[in-house]
């Protein structure tokens, strides 16, 4: 190892260590600022010694100051291999965190940030033994206790306690305003780092358009890339976030994470599998019939079955969950398909609890809209 790489090294713990004696800490005193200096401050010491020892360099010529953050995450992302894309919009988050806590205000709710602190504490000890092949549990002090708070039992319900907060600040009048802008600013940090990450193109809104919808509740529309977050059921620390870029909550468990991060890129279409004429051949009946049942059954815009991506100015696609195939599969097999158009050509209007899904999995769901079709 370079005598430099050690030197980065050994600041870089020296940074993790504080960072997470000020988030155990009791006092709230500038422990939101502090976790988020000193944690971001560990993985610039941390990356610059990982691109040393494996570059020999971290400064440009002719430069006078050194590479970085950014400029070591890049290198470690694109150049080295070392970080995968997901742990680098951890990273990227941490580190626009971190900009807002030094040069403005930040408030991060306590759920907000035990998971970006865990999910650094968990990416430190993987590049550690990736890059050094050092275990962070032997490489700390034994006596240090492991980041700990109240466990959020659902992530998703945490962003919605911030953002009804936020919406209760802004309807109580202007001396509000700069508290309900200081808890959004991580949230406009990570929406800013989730579209850079997926190449989405971004034109953020105007503060005023931001006030304006979440008063009316509509925060989704004003933060698309936040709106879908979720914690898996890993059973309590570390958990991760799952986040998608459609309007809504289109997530997904990844239970094969291999390291607890903060946010994991999701396609709607991983939820959302099927087209309109897709279901249809699923099912074994017509295009028309599926757009029935959706009318029969309510499930338009409801999350759980349907979405509405946005192809054009005008035009958009609907797409369809497994939930919403084992459904209509579930009502086929119960009354048959001509019935149940029948009733949607009708205008009435069906509770999907009227057809249990139990024990239905999609090729048993399709199975048994065969036969009645049939």
């Amino acid at each position: 190892m370079r005598r430099n790489t050690k030197r980065f090294l050994e600041r870089a713990r020296d940074s993790l260590i504080v960072g997470i004696e000020i988030f155990n800490r009791p006092a709230d005193t500038a422990r939101v600022e502090g976790v988020l200096l000193l944690l971001n401050h560990a993985f610039e010491m941390l990356l610059k010694g990982v691109v040393l020892e494996k570059t020999g360099r971290i400064r440009a010529k002719r430069e006078k100051y050194n590479y970085g953050l950014k400029k070591c995450l890049e290198i470690c992302e694109t150049q080295l291999n070392v970080l995968d894309k997901d742990e680098a919009l951890v990273l990227k988050n941490l580190n626009g965190f971190r900009d807002a806590a030094a040069h403005d205000i930040v408030d991060m709710s306590e759920g907000l940030l035990y998971g970006h602190a865990q999910s650094a504490i968990q990416i430190f000890g993987a590049i550690l033994k990736r890059v050094f092949n050092r275990e962070l549990a032997k490489w700390l002090p034994r006596r240090i206790l492991p980041i700990s708070t109240s466990l959020p039992t659902e992530i998703h319900a945490v962003i919605e306690h911030d953002m009804n907060a936020i919406s209760s600040m802004l309807s109580k009048g202007h001396r509000r305003e700069d508290d309900a802008e200081a808890r959004l600013r991580a949230y406009q940090v990570m929406e800013k780092n989730i579209r850079e990450s997926q190449g989405v193109p971004s034109t953020e809104p105007s503060d005023a358009v931001i006030v304006r919808k979440l008063k009316s509740g509509d925060w989704k529309t004003v933060l698309p890339m936040v709106a879908g977050l979720v914690q898996p059921a890993t059973g309590g620390i570390p958990f991760s976030l799952h986040v998608t870029k459609k309007d809504g909550v289109a997530v997904r468990i990844d239970p094969g994470a291999s390291a607890a991060i903060a946010f994991r890129y999701v396609k709607p279409e991983d939820k959302y599998p099927y087209l309109t004429s897709e279901l249809a051949k699923k099912l074994d009946t017509t295009t028309s019939k599926v757009v029935g049942l959706v009318k029969l059954l309510g499930i338009k815009n409801n999350d759980d079955f349907h979405t509405s991506i946005k192809v054009s100015q005008k035009g958009v696609v609907n797409r369809y969950s497994e939930k919403a195939h084992r459904l209509m599969a579930a009502a086929i097999a119960k009354e048959g398909i001509d019935p149940l158009w029948a009733a949607a050509k009708s205008g009435e209007h069906r509770n999907p609890s009227e057809y249990p899904m139990n024990g239905l999995d999609g090729n048993a769901s399709t199975a048994a809209a065969a036969g009645v079709a049939q």
